[in-house]
């Protein structure tokens, strides 16, 4: 497969001699028509194309023909047989929603205590075990924690819910007397 950069004059026809039975169109400013001809004719045509395009004309092609009503660069890939070609041009823009988190650092005792309030409106919960050595248990479903029923969290470890959230009160228990080190992100 070659990889090839081509200038076009806005309106003109500019044939390129390349053989090939795969054409990808890789990069456009705007649309371009492009000619898939064998012995002098036309096999195939596309008309309007933009980056993204490819086609493999059955027989292939032993020259191309491109117009653009646009002066602009093109990039194309040429080649024999299947061929692929999964890169894009351009930027891309993640639309999300802007959340509020609440970070807090609850000391968990080796007494079950309230970690966090019920909350309907959860989106996110992080919870961090920051301690050496000291480890960390749950209850998830707003009931007393134990260390036997508990969800452990290790020292170091942590657990991330985003999609699937408890909307009710979450309860901490540890195992050592006093564990000042625990982080609780909740949005």
């Amino acid at each position: 497969m070659k990889t090839l950069t081509i200038n076009l004059t806005a309106g003109e026809y500019l044939p390129f001699y390349i053989k090939g039975n795969y054409f990808h169109l890789l990069e456009t400013a705007a649309s371009v028509d492009v000619d898939f001809l064998r012995n002098g004719g036309v096999v195939s045509e596309a008309r309007g194309m933009e980056f993204g395009f490819f086609s493999k004309p059955k027989d292939g092609f032993d020259s191309l023909g491109f117009q653009s009503a646009t002066t602009q660069v093109v990039k194309i890939a040429v080649g024999f047989g299947d061929g692929g070609y999964n890169r894009t041009t351009g930027s891309v823009q993640i639309i999300g929603q802007a959340d509020t988190m609440a970070q807090t650092a609850p000391v968990v005792t080796n007494a079950s205590g309230l970690l966090l309030a019920a909350n309907a409106s959860r989106r996110l919960l992080t919870v961090q075990n920051n301690d050496t050595v000291g480890n960390v248990f749950l209850n998830l479903a707003g009931a007393a924690a134990t260390v036997a029923g508990g969800l452990k969290i290790a020292p170091g470890g942590s657990l991330i819910l985003d999609t699937h959230l408890p909307a009710s009160a979450i309860y901490a228990i540890g195992d050592i007397a006093i564990n000042t080190k625990v982080v609780v992100i909740e949005s």
